[in-house]
């Protein structure tokens, strides 16, 4: 599939932003109730949404297609279809309807690619259009799962309170692929200083003052927890357990 890369349009991902994701709806026209000869008898332009041709074959009104398949196929209005030109039409309809709910949901935050195709297929998508959109937003650049990855890393790392294999974990929760989610922190720590020790004392430090009606036994144990959770090494959190239990 060749694709163009097209930058994001700033006022249309603000309008999608604004929207929230869209609820999917998926036609499932049958153009067997049409009959011969079957004519494009509308292509037109969709308000508020650049980049679509809104199509209507023998004058029922079929969805949205993209640009590139438009130019791709010669659709035009007058043009006369075959059946599996028809066909060819309503799949790409299909594929369009899917490839703006991932946008959609692209507009909301960033996303790995495993975890845009869990949400698009809870929402009803077919696996063949997911796998096509998600191809298209690759070769576009909308996503990119290093990137994303490098992303989350980073921000996760300057926030403080984390540790490297929570970060891992983390990435790995939001669908990115283990490989990827190494890379990603490996290079994060290369740029910044990750100082797990310190890290881990300052969350502790700041997490001990809301424990300070407990007795001190219960406090060790929970201020352990909350440590093992943010991924800790055991060694690391006795270390800080010492540090901030018994001064």
């Amino acid at each position: 599939m060749s694709v163009e890369r097209v930058p994001p349009n700033r006022d249309q991902m603000k309008e999608r932003q604004r929207r929230g994701p869209a609820r999917l709806i998926v036609g499932d026209f049958d153009l067997g109730t049409l009959t011969d000869p079957l004519v494009i008898t509308d292509l037109a332009e969709v308000p508020n949404h650049p980049g679509r041709l809104r199509v209507a074959i023998s004058g029922v009104t079929l969805g949205d297609l993209t640009l590139d398949f438009v130019a791709d196929q010669g659709i035009r209005e007058g043009r006369s279809l075959s059946r599996e030109e028809a066909d060819e039409v309503l799949t790409a309809v299909g594929r369009t309807v899917v490839l703006d709910k991932a946008l959609d949901l692209l507009a909301v935050r960033a996303r790995s690619s495993r975890d845009l195709r869990i949400r698009l297929r809870r929402a009803g998508a077919p696996d063949a259009e997911i796998s096509w959109a998600i191809e298209r937003l690759l070769a576009q650049g909308f996503v990119d799962d290093a990137a994303y990855a490098r992303q989350v890393a980073r921000s996760k790392v300057l926030s403080g309170g984390v540790s490297r294999r929570r970060v891992i974990t983390v990435l790995r929760q939001r669908g990115v692929a283990a490989d990827v989610a190494e890379e990603a922190i490996d290079a994060t720590l290369a740029e910044v200083d990750l100082d797990e020790h310190g890290a881990a004392l300052a969350a502790a430090q700041r997490r001990v003052r809301a424990l300070g009606s407990l007795d001190p036994g219960a406090r060790r144990q929970r201020l352990y927890a909350f440590l093992a959770r943010r991924g800790y090494e055991n060694d690391v959190v006795r270390r800080v357990l010492k540090e901030v239990l018994e001064p």
